[in-house]
């Protein structure tokens, strides 16, 4: 298939939170341990619905819009769920959640995907213990093999998701990065990562080369039901960083195709988000060692 073929394609990709997509297939078991490296993946749940979110730090999840935009004004209705010791009592309601600015809703543009899918969604409280959260990845995702964690639904390539997605069960699995689409308001930036799903006959390696599977593996990794808003991870000099999240795919058989948001051209932004907000005495405290104070007071008693 060319390029061309792929976008037209990739018009008909389904959200990974929607009932009609699919989940993580050809992957395998995370031991949902506070020890494992994807111990700062929780699950997000809204309304009994599973999908997937990553630290940032000890009260931010990044993950996706399509999954917690429509809940901004009543962000109570999100929970995060960290499986510490493999079980779901870490659970944190949300306080507030941020959508990007550029985010449009599912509207796919003439690439066939949409773009700016991104959310953080601010914690009630703190989490507590040691968990890890992650920083983000800022080089280019050409050809970079990308590890995929999510509680999406589980299965395989040939059969499909013949699993139900689960807050308490987290996949684990890999794919290579096939292309890259640039910013689809005009910038030069690249936006949107695709791979495509290999199985065991070149007829499925959609991008090519002309070989089985991209990978030296046993096997790739597809994005399925339920793991919308999963961070994809590149090993940076031996450190997990994020370097996407998940937010669409075309179907979940060997040959299909799936894609996110890269989180380079976003990380002015999510920073923006994080940062603390100084309290009111700290504001004065910045404003005196400006002088503004005093001048404030000043202008008032001269008006």
């Amino acid at each position: 298939m060319n390029k061309h073929g792929i976008a037209c394609g990739l018009a008909f990709a389904a959200a990974l939170g929607n009932s009609s997509a699919f989940a993580l297939v050809g992957g395998s078991l995370d031991a949902n341990i506070d020890s494992s490296p994807w111990a700062g993946v929780g699950a997000i749940t809204i309304s009994g619905g599973v999908y997937s979110g990553v630290m940032l730090d000890s009260q931010h999840v990044l993950t996706a819009a399509h999954v917690v935009g429509g809940q901004v004004g009543t962000p109570g209705n999100v929970s995060f769920t960290l499986n510490v010791g493999g079980d779901l009592t870490h659970t944190y309601s949300a306080s507030a959640i941020s959508v990007y600015g550029g985010y449009t809703g599912m509207v796919v543009g003439a690439d066939g995907v949409w773009h700016d899918d991104l959310a953080i969604v601010r914690l009630s409280a703190p989490v507590a213990g040691v968990i890890p959260a992650y920083d983000l990845y800022g080089g280019s995702l050409a050809n970079q093999t990308l590890t995929l964690v999510g509680y999406g639904r589980g299965g395989d390539g040939i059969s499909g998701a013949t699993i139900g997605a689960s807050a308490s069960v987290k996949r684990v699995g890999q794919n290579r990065v096939d292309d890259l689409l640039v910013d689809d308001d005009g910038g030069a930036a690249k936006e949107v990562f695709i791979f495509d799903f290999d199985g065991p006959t070149s007829a499925s390696n959609v991008y090519g080369p002309s070989s089985p599977t991209n990978l030296a593996l046993d096997g790739e990794a597809q994005f399925a039901s339920g793991d919308s808003g999963s961070p994809v991870f590149v090993d940076d000099n031996g450190v997990w960083k994020i370097a996407g999240i998940a937010n669409f795919n075309s179907g979940v058989l060997f040959g299909t195709i799936g894609g996110g948001t890269i989180v380079a051209p976003y990380q002015s932004w999510i920073q923006a988000t994080i940062a603390p907000v100084p309290e009111p005495h700290t504001w004065l405290m910045l404003l005196a060692g400006l002088g503004l104070v005093g001048a404030a007071r000043y202008s008032r008693q001269r008006a």
